[in-house]
């Protein structure tokens, strides 16, 4: 019988023969690789929690600069809103300062047209007034005629007159009148039946003088009225 020496520096190899430790031992060498399993489900359980914590970071940054953005973009908004309402404030009250300036313009203008035409009228009232209280004077005292001869002779400023021609119920008091302040010598005194009551017409050299009351007070109103043009 040959004998064989195993070399003790060779490695050994254990040989597990099957028995009744069989389901043991398949259970010891078994058991290194559950813990390896589990260990593993741990690491993918540490590193999945990670991820949902990142993602969770994420998602939490996300909403903050999501709420920042908004935030930030209603904050144009109202700025633009404000911006826009002052221009168009600004505008509508130029609008309406303008449309104030052209009223108030033509306010002024109504109010010296009226102011003009009230005083128009104020000096055809008093014209009016002035005219029947001369007329009632010479009707009631012929002798008042004596103011209008007066202020004739004084517009001729000493011309020579040669003719007065008057209505005929004034012929009396004309030469009366001539007679009192002593300027009849030379004058004819003519009566005039085309001449109304007031009328009086000196005849010179140079010309004509229409010393009538309406025509003195015709030229009172025309004087009033260029005055009032000036103003």
């Amino acid at each position: 019988m040959v004998r064989r020496i195993s070399n003790p520096a060779s490695s050994v190899e254990t040989v597990v023969w099957p028995g009744r430790n069989s389901a043991g031992n398949a259970q010891r060498a078994a058991a290194p690789q559950v813990q390896r399993g589990s260990d593993s489900l741990q690491g993918k359980a540490s590193a999945s929690g990670a991820d949902s914590a990142e993602l969770e970071r994420r998602l939490t940054e996300t909403e903050r600069l999501g709420k920042l953005e908004t935030a930030e973009a209603h904050h144009r908004g109202v700025e633009d809103g404000l911006r826009r309402g002052r221009e168009e404030a600004a505008a509508e009250m130029k609008k309406a300062l303008d449309q104030v300036a052209r009223t108030l313009e033509e306010l002024a203008k109504v109010k010296s047209k009226l102011r003009q035409e009230a005083e128009q009228e104020l000096v055809k009232l008093a014209l009016a007034v002035a005219r029947r209280i001369l007329y009632r004077e010479l009707t009631t005292d012929p002798s008042s005629i004596e103011g209008i001869v007066h202020a004739a002779l004084q517009k001729l400023q000493q011309r020579e007159v040669s003719k007065v021609r008057v209505c005929p119920q004034a012929v009396a008091a004309v030469k009366a009148a001539l007679d009192r302040i002593g300027s009849r010598s030379g004058m004819e005194i003519v009566a005039d039946p085309g001449l109304a009551t007031g009328a009086m017409l000196f005849e010179t050299s140079v010309g004509e003088l229409d010393a009538s009351i309406e025509t003195q007070l015709q030229e009172i109103q025309r004087g009033f009225a260029d005055r009032l043009a000036i103003q």
